[in-house]
């Protein structure tokens, strides 16, 4: 093994290690969460949540699964000419049925598993750059296996999430939800992952010609 290679695996490994305690606490929070959202309270946790002690199940709706969410509002205060609509509402009970519970739960676990399953690959792939560099054919796999989760799977759990999050929304109004609209939860265009994920498989591409030349340049030594 080479000096450079030695010199890889001292720097990397205490980050294989932060990584690795990221990781099983993000798996212990989010059973929390889980579990709390099972039992009708409010999981903590929520990234870009409400602020504050908000109802145990809250869910925020896109105009287009609001009735009315068109016409316009009267409110004191604007400009002559000036005209207000909703952009969302906010539909929350403190007191969900274990129906209603359950389907609060499914719309946190499709982003919750997407994180873990980052953190997991994420963690695999310090560990196996601090045991044998970053330049190996193990590690262009991981980060290639890693790109394509935060693309493909970042599409899949919006997907979920949305699914889930129109199933919510059946369960906490009285009106009928058109499942036609139900796309409109899923957001205007892909997050950042997935972005990420497309830069992470160029990358691995990348590392794997590394890889091969470095194996080489070893083997003519």
């Amino acid at each position: 093994m080479s000096a450079s290679t030695l010199k890889q695996r001292n720097r990397l490994q205490p980050l294989a290690t932060v990584v690795t305690w990221v990781f099983w606490f993000a798996v212990l929070a989010t059973g929390l969460r889980v579990i709390l959202a099972l039992l009708g309270q409010h999981p903590w946790f929520v990234i870009g949540g409400p602020v504050g002690t908000p109802p145990a199940v809250c869910l925020e709706t896109a105009p287009p699964l609001l009735p009315r969410v068109g016409s316009g509002l009267s409110q004191a205060g604007l400009s002559p000419g000036v005209r207000a609509t909703w952009n969302a509402a906010s539909v929350c009970t403190a007191h969900p049925t274990a129906g209603q519970a359950l389907a609060f739960t499914l719309t946190l676990l499709p982003p919750d598993l997407l994180r873990l399953g980052t953190l997991y690959l994420a963690m695999r792939l310090a560990r196996a750059a601090a045991r044998d560099g970053v330049y190996t054919a193990r590690a262009a796999r991981l980060v290639l296996v890693l790109g394509w989760w935060l693309l493909a799977g970042g599409l899949v759990a919006t997907f979920a999430e949305g699914f889930a999050r129109v199933n919510l929304l059946a369960q906490l109004v009285t009106w009928h939800v058109n499942w036609a609209h139900w796309p409109a939860s899923w957001g205007a265009a892909p997050g950042p992952g997935f972005w990420v994920g497309l830069g992470l498989i160029i990358f691995a591409r990348v590392m794997r010609i590394s890889a091969g030349m470095r194996a080489d340049l070893e083997g003519t030594v």
